[in-house]
């Protein structure tokens, strides 16, 4: 049943332009949300709890129905917002609310903390010189430049939190796998206060209006030696949800990890997600380079199709057959035969190269360039002369950047280079002719299951791995293979690659399923000649 409060919200998002709301960071948090964490923060009767990004009060008003009979105390940076609140107080009572930036405020001490912050980047905006020298001191470091605000909050929260207070904060899950998240992560590590990792799945709009993902942090009233993590559905499982919240726990945690076990430069949206036996798994990386795809600074300028080619007079040598989309490559293999598909069918698929040659259809198209401003793009103006491009060989595996369900490994048999949809895998000489054997593994459930460890998490489930997660993704440890293992894993991703058009994705899940049975008896013979028992901390 919807609320007056939630009434309210609605009108202000129906009078408020999304992009607005959007520029701001404003995503009011769902009531089923708000209650838990409400129920988490009263839990010690503190003497006040603050919201430092109130908004219209959901949180400061979940903890007043849930029986919090003491001071609520929010901020409000908008002014629209603060003046509603104000002309609400028939529906949200009793608060205290103050206009202004909580992180411009004098840094005192807090009894309890319950926060949606806002979520926008926030190099936006000139930080004061007290709050910086405080995240200094925090931090150890200056705060990085790609931290988004919601972090900002965090730190000052939390280090403002008194000894027998609680705060519980719902943010995006996206710092758990990013490199700015490293400090964040790093800065929890050492406060040690935060007992309950809740993670929803990204797939699942927690937000409504809003493409992100979502956790909950619950911040206990002293540290903590261990973190629990939980992996919920989102509102489907709202009663687990309370019942965390709450302390009123009917089912194990996903996983109980030692505070002095966790590593800040992991990926934390996998913690407490079950996946293949690893413990003698290499890096990716161990077997050759991963590169990001080709960046032009132009694609409108410097991709072409065939027929745009040839009606601006450029030679085959002025043109790099390239990979300019996903969608380009969009089955297991790329070869000539693909390449010349999407010459027919007119697809972008050739790379200018203005250095190749010096002509008169160049000397034109690059003027005609220049008066289009392509030389004064982010990219362009970096490079010497603008039209430069990066030099690369075709890269003999292709691996998506992005994914929903998985992400794309193309057996790349074309001379075409590839683009930023995809990654190139370079692999060191000596395991060249392992190619098909790891494309075919990277097929595999087993791989698929590993993904989860390094991908990053966005809104409406997408995933994305970038060249240096795919380097500390686990792969088998090949060079421990027999001969007579390599040999049978290289005939399986023949018989798929050599299937009939027609039988392809059939051959591919039975050569799967084998690589996969072969991995299962690696699995076995390593438990067997296993001497010491493997210990983990739990």
């Amino acid at each position: 049943m919807t609320t007056e409060l939630e009434r309210l919200q609605d009108d202000y998002c129906a009078r408020r332009d999304r992009q607005y709301r959007r520029a701001a960071g404003q995503f009011f948090t769902p009531r089923w949300i708000a209650v838990g964490m409400a129920r988490w923060v009263i839990a010690t009767n503190p003497v006040a709890i603050l919201d430092p990004a109130c908004g219209l009060g959901m949180l400061l008003n979940a903890c007043r129905e849930q029986g919090y009979t003491g001071k609520l105390v929010g901020h409000e940076l908008d002014p629209e917002l603060v003046g509603r609140l104000r002309d609400a107080k028939d529906v949200l009572g009793d608060m205290e609310i103050q206009q202004g930036d909580f992180l411009d405020m004098p840094w005192e001490p807090l009894p309890a903390a319950i926060v949606n912050p806002p979520y926008n980047r926030f190099q936006r905006r000139e930080l004061p010189q007290r709050l910086q020298l405080e995240l200094a001191r925090m931090l150890g470091v200056t705060a990085s430049g790609y931290t988004n605000q919601y972090a900002l909050f965090l730190y000052s929260v939390v280090s403002r939190l008194k000894p027998g207070g609680r705060a519980a904060f719902i943010v995006p899950s996206e710092f758990l796998a990013t490199g700015y998240g490293v400090q964040v992560k790093e800065f929890l590590m050492r406060n040690g206060r935060l007992e309950h990792l809740v993670l929803f799945d990204p797939a699942i709009r927690v937000f409504p209006e809003a493409a992100t993902t979502a956790c909950v942090l619950l911040f206990g009233a002293s540290t903590s030696e261990t973190l629990k993590v939980w992996h919920l559905h989102a509102e489907r499982e709202s009663n687990i949800f309370e019942d965390i919240c709450s302390e009123e726990e009917r089912q194990f945690p996903d996983t109980m990890l030692v505070r002095s076990s966790l590593d800040s430069r992991a990926n934390w949206q996998g913690l407490g997600k079950v996946g293949a036996d690893t413990s003698r798994f290499v890096n990716f990386g161990t077997f050759g380079s991963i590169k990001r795809g080709i960046a032009t600074g132009a694609n409108e300028f410097f991709v072409l199709s065939d027929l745009r080619a040839k009606a601006l007079g450029l030679k085959s040598m002025e043109l790099v057959p390239c990979i300019a989309n996903a969608s380009s490559a969009s089955g297991f293999v790329f070869d000539e035969f693909h390449l010349a598909l999407l010459k027919s069918l007119d697809k972008p698929c050739f790379l200018f190269d203005g250095q190749a040659a010096q002509n008169e259809s160049v000397r034109r198209y690059l003027e005609e360039g220049e008066r289009q401003g392509y030389h004064q793009r982010y990219l362009t103006k970096m490079r010497k002369p603008w039209y430069k491009l990066e030099s690369r060989r075709p890269a003999p595996l292709l691996l998506a950047v992005f994914g929903r369900e998985g992400f794309k490994v193309v057996l790349n048999r074309s001379c075409a280079v590839n683009l930023t949809a995809f990654h190139g895998f370079y692999p060191f000489p000596e395991f060249e002719r392992l190619i098909p054997l790891i494309w075919l593994y990277l097929q595999t459930p087993t791989a698929r299951s590993i993904y989860i460890e390094q991908q990053r998490s966005y809104g409406d489930g997408l995933k994305k791995l970038e060249p240096g997660d795919w380097t500390k993704l686990k792969v088998p440890d090949w060079r421990a293979w027999s001969e007579q293992d390599i040999e049978v894993g290289l005939s399986w991703a023949a018989e798929a690659l050599n299937a009939d058009a027609k039988f392809e994705q059939t051959s591919l899940n039975l050569a799967t399923q084998r690589m996969n049975g072969l991995l299962a008896c690696h699995w076995q013979e390593l438990a067997v000649n296993t001497v010491e028992p493997q210990l983990s901390l739990i």
